[in-house]
């Protein structure tokens, strides 16, 4: 992750830019760490807008193994 897209996430996630700004200035010095940054924002009375949460949900648990398949053209049956 850039500095780039921290700044992009953080405005997604309707931070103030002067908080943004700090918590920038903070990961130039530091790194970047996104457990910390989410910290800091939890701190600053955000909710945690990096959490990887979604990062670890596998689609493949949800895979029921069933697949439907539609035809691609037309077919008509007589009865």
């Amino acid at each position: 992750m850039t500095l780039q897209d921290l700044r992009f996430a953080l405005e997604l996630g309707c931070v103030m830019n002067k908080d943004i700004d700090a918590i920038i200035e903070h990961c130039k010095v530091h790194g970047i760490n996104k457990e910390e940054i989410d910290e800091q924002l939890v701190d600053m009375g955000y909710g945690k807008i990096l959490d990887d949460a979604l990062d670890d949900f596998d689609d493949d648990e949800e895979d029921d193994g069933y697949i439907q398949k539609f035809p691609h053209k037309n077919r008509f049956y007589e009865d």
